[in-house]
C-alpha cells in the first residue's frame, strides 16, 4: 500500500475527535512509528548492546510533540508527557536518559527530508534569513559554550549584524530558509552569524531540492550567482533590487514580489514564537543540529496533519491547543 495514503488515513482519524493533546499525541506515534519502520528497519537490532525498551519509534514523536506544543526544555515539558500520555507512550525512560536519546539528529533529517515529498510543491519558492543569538552581546566573551569552537564542518558561533530584528550586532548563528509561497518550510541551513546569505543560499541549491524560482530580499542581491545558479541548478533568483540600480522590476511585479515575500516573515515569527527556532539552547553542535531537525519535523508534520484535514497549512498553534 502506498505509504503516503497510509499516513492520510492516520491523519484522518482526528477528523472526528476533539483534537485534545491525547488524541493529537496518538496520530504522531502512529505516523512517526511507520515513518522509522519503513526508512530504518530493524535499526535498533542492528546495534550493539540489548534492545532497548522503549523503541526509537516512540523518543522521535515525544521529541517532536515538545517542539510543537513549544516547549524546549524537556525539564518542564517531559513530566506532562510522562502524566498525560502515559497510555500513548508507555515505556519512556526517565529525563536524563531521553534526553541522551533523542539526538537522533540524522533520523530527525531524514524523515523531514521525506515529509517534505507529500506536498505538492510550485515553481516559485522565498528565501530569507534570521538571527539566531548564542547568548547576551555582553556575555559572549566570557561564555564557554563548545559551540564557539568549530566542529568537523567548521561551523562556530560569530559575530554578525542583524538591521531588521532591532539587535545590531549579535554572537551566534544565522538561520537560512526556504518556502513555498504558502510558508510551508521547505529547507534550511545554519552558519555563523557573520556568513554571507548568498554562500548559504548557494549550498541549499545543491542539496538536491529543486526550486525553478527564488525571491529573495537585497542581501542575496548578485549577478555572479544568479548565473551560476542559472547553469548549474536551472534556479533563477529575483532579489529585491535596490533603489539605486539603473534596471528595476516592472511595477506590477514589484508589488507581487513584496506581497509574496511577507509569507516567509510570517513563518519565521511562527517558527521563532511557537517552535523557537531563534533560541539556541544546545550545548553541542550535534545538540544544536538534532533541535533544528527536530523543530522543522515537528512544524512540517504539523502541516502534513492541516493538509489532510483541509486546513490551512500553517495554521499549526490550534492543532494543539484546540
Amino acid at each position: 500500500m502506498n505509504l503516503q495514503y497510509t499516513l492520510e488515513q492516520i491523519a484522518l482519524q482526528l477528523k472526528n475527535q476533539p483534537r485534545i493533546l491525547k488524541n493529537v499525541a496518538k496520530v504522531f506515534e502512529k505516523i512517526m512509528k511507520k515513518l522509522y519502520e519503513t526508512h530504518f528497519p530493524n535499526a535498533e537490532t542492528q546495534r550493539r548492546g540489548p534492545v532497548p525498551n522503549c523503541p526509537d519509534s516512540d523518543i522521535l514523536p515525544v521529541a517532536w510533540l515538545l517542539e510543537y506544543m513549544g516547549v524546549d526544555s524537556e525539564r518542564s515539558g517531559y513530566p506532562r508527557i510522562q502524566t498525560e500520555l502515559k497510555s500513548v507512550f508507555p515505556c519512556l525512560p526517565e529525563r536524563s536518559r531521553f534526553t541522551r536519546r533523542r539526538n537522533l539528529s540524522l533520523a530527525s533529517e531524514r524523515l523531514r527530508q521525506h515529509l517534505t515529498r507529500y506536498f505538492p510543491l510550485p515553481d516559485v519558492f522565498i528565501v530569507d534569513s534570521f538571527p539566531m543569538p548564542l547568548c547576551d552581546f555582553k556575555r559572549a566573551k566570557t561564555s564557554r559554550s563548545d559551540l564557539k569552537w568549530a566542529d568537523g564542518t567548521g561551523l562556530l558561533a560569530t559575530y554578525g549584524k542583524c538591521a531588521t530584528k532591532s539587535l545590531g550586532t549579535f554572537f551566534g548563528f544565522r538561520g537560512s530558509l526556504i518556502t513555498t509561497v504558502e510558508g510551508l518550510p521547505i529547507d534550511f541551513g545554519i552558519a555563523g552569524a557573520d556568513t554571507d546569505d548568498r554562500e548559504v543560499l548557494r549550498y541549499l541549491c545543491e542539496r538536491g531540492n529543486r526550486y525553478p524560482i527564488i525571491l529573495e530580499d537585497k542581501g542575496y542581491v548578485s549577478v555572479s550567482l544568479g548565473k551560476e545558479l542559472l547553469e548549474t541548478a536551472e534556479t533563477v533568483l529575483f532579489p529585491t533590487l535596490r533603489s539605486n540600480q539603473r534596471q528595476q522590476y516592472p511595477e506590477g511585479f514589484q508589488k507581487l514580489q513584496v506581497r509574496l515575500r511577507r509569507r516567509i516573515e510570517t513563518t519565521i515569527a511562527q517558527l521563532t514564537e511557537q517552535f523557537g527556532v531563534s533560541r539556541i539552547r544546545a550545548r553541542t553542535h550535534w545538540g544544536l543540529q538534532t533541535r533544528m531537525n527536530t523543530k522543522f519535523g515537528a512544524c512540517l508534520l504539523g502541516a502534513f496533519l492541516n493538509q489532510c484535514l483541509g486546513h490551512p497549512l500553517m495554521k499549526l498553534k490550534d492543532l494543539v491547543l484546540a
